[in-house]
């Protein structure tokens, strides 16, 4: 019960997770949630409505040996579905993908090959892809270098 109630409130969250970013820069958003894999069970955390072009790093921390993936709902429903990501775990495991179509996303925990409950612990991190490039300034007027390395660096 308590799982659930955390794995609803994940999905809550990662559904307005990029939507609270800032819309310049690489504003990012971070959530977490803890849940037990039982033995012979899997479990998936819904990550809603993730844009196209966002950066999504996951790190998982479990007590014994999982198997992990990313698949989009999209996929899902395809006859040959295709994971985004897909890897096994002693203890834990980090990854980082780009999300390549707007959709919900599911991690999937998968603990059917094991004889005992896994707890385990994920947390998902999302971050807008860069903006645009910033426009070009005009013929003669240089980028400014202040408060960086190289406007200390005397010119050669």
């Amino acid at each position: 019960m308590q799982g659930e109630v955390l794995r609803r409130l994940l999905a809550l969250g990662c559904a307005g997770l990029l939507a609270l970013a800032a819309p310049e820069g690489h504003a990012a958003t971070t959530a977490q949630v803890t849940v037990e894999v039982p033995e012979g069970k899997t479990r998936t955390i819904r990550l809603r409505k993730l844009p196209r072009g966002a950066v999504i790093a996951v790190s998982v921390v479990a007590s014994g040996t999982l198997r992990i993936a990313l698949i989009s709902a999209l996929q899902l429903k395809s006859d040959n579905p295709e994971a985004l990501f897909r890897g096994a775990l002693e203890r834990r495991l980090s990854f980082r993908v780009v999300i390549p179509e707007s959709s919900d996303y599911y991690l999937v925990l998968d603990n059917r090959r094991g004889k005992a409950p896994v707890k385990t612990t994920a947390t998902v991190r999302a971050e807008k892809k860069a903006s645009p490039a910033a426009p070009k300034a005009a013929p003669g007027q240089g980028a400014r270098l202040e408060g960086t390395r190289a406007a200390a660096r005397p010119a050669v």
